[in-house]
């Protein structure tokens, strides 16, 4: 019986490992892409900077 348990408790550890990599990793994406969009703005107002002066 404590073979099954101990193999239940694995997979269900496994289950929430792979749960989390998977939150963490949309997060990271999340975060990823508002950084590009506000590079992207700065780039645009830098830009924008730039041909204004001459």
């Amino acid at each position: 019986m404590t073979k099954y348990l101990v193999i239940a408790l694995l997979i269900i550890v496994a289950l929430v490992v792979a749960y989390f990599t998977f939150v963490v990793a949309t997060i990271k994406i999340a975060f990823g892409g508002i950084m590009l969009g506000i590079a992207a703005i700065a780039l645009l107002v830098v830009w924008i900077m730039w041909k204004s002066k001459d």
